[in-house]
């Protein structure tokens, strides 16, 4: 059952918090598990990255009493879905071998902050203008030293939890939950099936979800720390983190760094998207290329934001037409990675971020349509058993490319100028299209009217764009939520196919 453990907070960091109770919350029933998990390689990916998921429900009635059901209801379910999901339960610690983390699971439960402010909920959630959402909604404060934004700075008792959730109820029956997950534990996807056990424990109080936690078949850190530079005495593994995982620089992490960056929310129509697959019918026979019978939504949708992002440094004080602009996404690997195929319950990280070929503007905006998502839909094709450990070797290269320019590259633009565009021609694209499950968490009060990431602003300096599912009760194909600096968003909006997407 849940703890509670009130904390007494102060300080300019919780100023508009009232009512802060810090817990955690415990399995419902423990089960018998093993007592670390150890990463695969691909969890170390991410290391020690979170992503904050931002839900907003609006309760009929603007009672306190009502907002402390709903909190009840929360804590309950999630207890219950602890006892299965028993990870999430635990939390990373370091490691003094080359597995650098090992997930301790320990049963204790993740942190749980409930909290009210005195104001309007829509106050701190601009969607349409800038999306920055304080970070005091996170949870990070209620453990000393943490930093929910910042992966190179490492929390005082050395421990990362695998879930911080905080629940805030404003004066207008408003409630942001934001659970933030860590991400070597699961990828998107595998947070996405959480969600759905979530949910279905919720509203029956059982699910048909069975997580997969083993790792056992896949590569570790071990494996590949020749690759990496590691050596067996751990005497370079500060620098081996630094240098290939810890490769995400953060303002936050920088107090020289004072990069600025917006992020807007828009959606996506299906008559666009028709518009874009009939598009890619046209203009191609004198290309020579082999059409899928239909390009997805995703192929569609990455294609024409491709293309409009190579026209970008024409319009770029920082930028020229000969720079090359690189379309970075993710691929799902569970059936694609292995074989045996791992199944959809596999509870890990099963992403490989892949990269059609890298062509300047003019190069790609003479060719057609067509041909842009031929690439986009071969290069999805290209991950398969036999291709996994090439490409998971190119992201690392690609990885320490970022990492060995963008600071260099964000101090020189910074001292030239605050709204320049560091690692504009690095474009990182992340379809959550599929994850159905951010809009079932019904915990009695309905679903949320809305859900989106609020990573935006804790990832590098480079362009991100991220498709989100539809909300309920709308048509739409998508809502694609966009992190630019203010120039690249200013020259986005007059870009007609951009425009011819979103409208």
């Amino acid at each position: 059952m849940a703890m509670d453990t009130p904390m007494s907070v102060s300080g300019p960091e919780v100023e508009f918090l009232k009512n802060v109770v810090v817990s955690k919350v415990a399995p419902s029933f423990i089960t018998e598990h093993p007592e670390f998990i150890y990463p695969c390689v691909y969890d170390m990916s991410v290391l020690d990255f979170y992503v904050p998921i931002l839900s907003q429900y609006q309760l009929d009635n603007a009672l306190p009493s009502a907002f402390s059901d709903f909190i009840r209801n929360v804590k309950d379910s999630l207890s219950k879905v602890l006892s299965l999901y028993y990870p999430m339960a635990g939390k990373w610690v370091v490691a003094e071998d080359l597995n650098i983390r090992k997930l301790l699971c320990s049963d204790e439960g993740p942190v749980f902050v409930e909290a009210t402010v005195d104001d309007e909920m829509d106050k701190y959630f601009d969607f349409a203008d800038d999306l920055k959402p304080p970070t005091e909604l996170f949870g990070e404060f209620a453990i000393p030293g943490f930093n929910v934004e910042d992966s190179h700075k490492m929390p005082l008792n050395k421990e990362w939890p695998s879930l911080i959730i905080q629940g805030t109820g404003f004066k207008c029956g408003g409630v942001a939950l934001v659970v933030a997950y860590n991400h070597m534990l699961v990828d998107g996807f595998g947070f996405d099936r959480f969600l759905k056990a979530w949910s279905e424990i919720a509203a029956t109080g059982h699910t048909s979800i069975k997580p997969i936690f083993d790792r056992s078949s896949l590569p570790s850190l071990f494996d590949r720390a020749q690759m990496h530079g590691l050596s067996t005495d751990m005497k370079n593994v500060d620098d081996v983190l630094s240098n290939m995982f810890r490769s995400f620089p953060s303002s936050r992490g920088n107090p020289n760094i004072t990069y600025r960056s917006v992020s807007k929310l828009f959606d996506i129509k299906p008559d666009a998207v028709e518009r874009m697959r009939q598009k890619a019918k046209e203009g191609h026979a004198s290309e020579n290329l082999e059409l899928p019978e239909r390009f997805t939504n995703f192929e569609c949708i990455s294609t024409q934001i491709w293309r409009c992002f190579s026209r970008l440094p024409s319009g770029h004080e920082h930028m020229t037409i000969n720079d090359k602009v690189f379309l970075n996404f993710p691929v799902e690997g569970r059936k694609r990675m292995c074989n045996p195929p791992l199944t959809e319950d596999f509870a890990g990280n099963m992403c490989l971020m892949v990269t059609p070929p890298a062509m300047t503007g003019p190069e790609l905006c003479e060719k057609s349509y067509a041909f842009a998502a031929c690439k986009v839909h071969e290069t999805i094709l290209s991950l398969n058993v036999e291709t996994a450990a090439v490409i998971f070797n190119e992201q690392q290269k690609a990885m320490d490319r970022w990492t060995s320019t963008t600071d260099e590259h964000l101090q020189k633009t910074q001292s030239e100028k605050t709204d320049s565009c560091p690692m504009g021609l690095q474009t990182g694209l992340s379809s959550w299209i599929r994850f159905v499950n951010f809009y079932s968490m019904d915990f009695g009060f309905g679903i949320p009217f809305r859900v989106t990431p609020c990573f935006l602003h804790t990832l590098p300096e480079f362009p991100l764009i991220v498709l989100l599912p539809p909300r309920p009760q709308s048509a739409d194909v998508a809502s694609l939520l966009l992190r630019l600096s203010p120039k690249m968003s200013e020259l986005l909006l007059q870009d007609p196919e951009f425009l011819d997407l979103v409208s």
